[in-house]
């Protein structure tokens, strides 16, 4: 529990202030949508693709899958950034061999154009909780895709998914809790952006594009965020961000005793090439690592995706990231280094379990 001197000083901030008027626009905005949503049909053969992030290979690899159904004559996809989007989704169709769907159109992420796609389409797909509200119509297919099932929890608002995809079952009470669904509520075990992972193991021609040797292996460190600035400008921190110390990449982790510069030490023994993929929220602030390091942006640059690179490496390392859990259920190989395993845990993520 926060202090009270912790609270006042967040007030004076104004992060506070902010969140008590996004909890209220929320709960106008969950009544309108819910009031939309019962008194509306939707389209026949519309689908709709909803997602924070333009380039998450869970919403562009769905949207991709979509094209290939002959019941659907329309799909929207509704992204904070369309142009973005429509490279990502072409990334996609490129990754799974389908040609870019004929029947979509892309529109730019607001309240107004999430209430429209959930209105109009019979079937949403979103990989965050975006629009709050429920559909008591039941004339519709809500699906939460998530953007990944690892075992940091997701604490959100409830949106009107009635369905649930997860790979990991052990989790689902949990997941179904933080998105506040029925304990009913039809789970689906899947992920769509393993397709590109599956697809992509053994394909050395993703080290090539990345100007890498095709015949040695490749190591990647994929870790989750450690830092992130919400709105009002207030920054969380989860664990203990990297690169604040000197030493922080041999610092062991306290299950394994593993460090990270063990790990790229003993990759640099036997050949390998290691580099870092880096999550979005902390790639400027581990620039410099030493070592080759890659961003969203840079891998598109190079024409690879990250799912495509998460499957290619013939190891993997990260934290809690769910690219762990996802490398498990495809049984690729996986190594945890986790140094801040009890800092994050006690943190405002923590974990699910």
């Amino acid at each position: 529990m926060r202090s009270p001197a912790s609270a006042i000083a967040s007030l004076r901030r104004g992060h506070l202030g902010v969140r008590l008027a996004g909890r209220g626009a929320r709960a106008v905005q969950s009544a309108l949508t819910s009031a939309t949503l019962g008194v509306t049909r939707p389209g026949p053969g519309i689908a709709a693709v909803v997602t924070l992030n333009a380039d998450e290979e869970n919403a562009t690899v769905q949207t991709v899958l979509l094209g290939e159904r002959s019941d659907l004559s329309e799909i929207v996809y509704v992204s904070p950034d369309p142009a973005l989007a429509r490279v990502a989704v072409a990334e996609a169709a490129r990754c799974l061999g389908f040609p870019v769907p004929t029947s979509l159109r892309y529109e730019a992420l607001s309240y107004r154009s999430l209430l429209a796609a959930h209105r109009r389409a019979s079937e949403t797909y979103s990989t965050h909780v975006l629009i709050p509200g429920r559909d008591p119509s039941g004339r519709r297919v809500h699906t939460h895709l998530t953007h990944g099932s690892g075992p940091k929890p997701d604490t959100t608002f409830r949106g009107p998914a009635t369905v649930l995809a997860s790979i990991t079952p052990e989790w689902v009470p949990q997941q179904l809790a933080e998105y506040r669904l029925p304990a009913d509520t039809r789970v689906v075990p899947d992920q769509p952006r393993l397709r590109v992972m599956r697809r992509a193991v053994g394909d050395r021609s993703v080290h090539a594009r990345l100007g890498l040797d095709p015949a040695r292996e490749l190591v990647v460190w994929a870790p989750t965020y450690r830092a992130i600035r919400r709105a009002g400008g207030e920054v969380r921190v989860s664990g203990v961000p990297f690169g604040e110390a000197d030493g922080w990449d041999r610092i062991p982790d306290p299950e394994t005793g593993d460090t990270l510069a063990q790990l790229r030490a003993a990759a640099t023994a036997r050949g390998a090439q290691f580099l870092a993929k880096l999550h979005p929220h902390d790639a400027a602030r581990l620039d410099g690592l030493g070592f080759p390091a890659l961003t969203g942006t840079s891998l598109r640059e190079r024409g690879v995706t990250a799912y495509e690179l998460f499957g290619a490496a013939e190891h993997l390392i990260t934290d809690y990231s769910s690219i762990g859990v996802e490398r498990q259920a495809l049984g690729l190989p996986l190594t945890l280094w986790r140094p801040d395993l009890a800092e994050f845990g006690a943190s405002y993520r923590g974990f699910r379990g």
